[in-house]
């Protein structure tokens, strides 16, 4: 009980709310970047999936997808972010990038 800090609920004072209001407003930007990016990034692989059902090639292409996953968590390490974190983060991207090329292949 020593160690517990009792913290305020709200924000009295104006100036720490517009500082905590420009931080929020900043992280609204980037979320709003980082789903643009995604959406990009979606729309790539959509593409990669019709050239896979074009050419009759497998969608998942195990080494490659292993070269992708270990760079990026090394970037991500050099980055200071969680290896648990990214490793999460990039299965759900693979999951949702094999999920579209699945569907592409199967509307042939």
């Amino acid at each position: 009980m020593c160690g517990l800090q009792i913290r305020k609920s709200s924000i009295e004072s104006l100036d720490l709310k517009t500082q905590l209001d420009e931080l929020r407003s900043l992280i609204r930007k980037l979320d709003d970047e980082l789903l643009e990016l995604l959406a990009k990034r979606m729309a790539v692989s959509e593409k990669i999936g019709e050239y896979k059902r074009d050419n009759n090639i497998t969608i998942l292409q195990l080494n490659h997808w292993k070269s992708l996953f270990d760079k990026s968590l090394d970037t991500a390490t050099k980055l200071g972010l969680p290896k648990d974190f990214i490793k999460g983060l990039y299965q759900l991207i693979h999951d949702e990038s094999i999920r579209r090329q699945t569907d592409i292949m199967n509307k042939k």
